[in-house]
């Protein structure tokens, strides 16, 4: 059994002891370290598509996942409780002309499998509005319709997309 189909098996059955974690990451090459947090109360270590095993740190975090426009970008925010505001400080070493995005990966493992998530998405981040104590990101994927290229790709134009996303 794939761990995606682990992953249907826990929302569609719940069975005890099991229990599925939330992740996401951010990371940017200006940054002094990717940031590596859990929707959890207690660290969490884990393995990530690439194979590095890695310690996710808990965080008071908020997420409005995923939602798909017709024009086939994926939007989500994730707002990270950050007292210390040691987000904000690591997005001031990032020059405002820099024009490489911000990525933030959100995966969500299976307590009997964190060997690999269950489920995972990669998106770049549109904007950060910045509050004291607050980091919020402002994502979206795979942004099919950013470059100009006259192109518009929108499920009634390219119905067979919709299993891609």
């Amino acid at each position: 059994m794939t761990e995606f189909e682990q992953y249907e098996v826990l929302l569609n059955s719940q069975p005890e002891n099991e229990t599925y974690f939330e992740t996401i990451y951010i990371s940017h090459s200006k940054m002094t370290e990717t940031r590596y947090f859990v929707f959890n109360s207690a660290p969490l270590t884990a393995k990530l598509t690439t194979g590095a095993t890695v310690t996710f740190l808990p965080a008071n975090i908020s997420s409005t996942n995923a939602q798909n426009s017709n024009d086939l970008d994926q939007q989500a925010s994730f707002s990270i409780g950050d007292e210390n505001n040691e987000l904000d400080d690591e997005l001031e070493r990032i020059p405002l002309g820099d024009t490489e995005d911000i990525l933030v990966g959100y995966g969500v493992y299976v307590s009997t499998g964190l060997d690999a998530p269950a489920e995972f998405i990669e998106y770049t981040v549109k904007s950060i509005p910045q509050k004291l104590g607050s980091f919020t990101m402002q994502c979206g994927a795979p942004n099919l319709n950013q470059n100009e290229t006259g192109e518009v790709f929108s499920f009634d134009r390219f119905p067979m997309l919709r299993s891609a996303v």
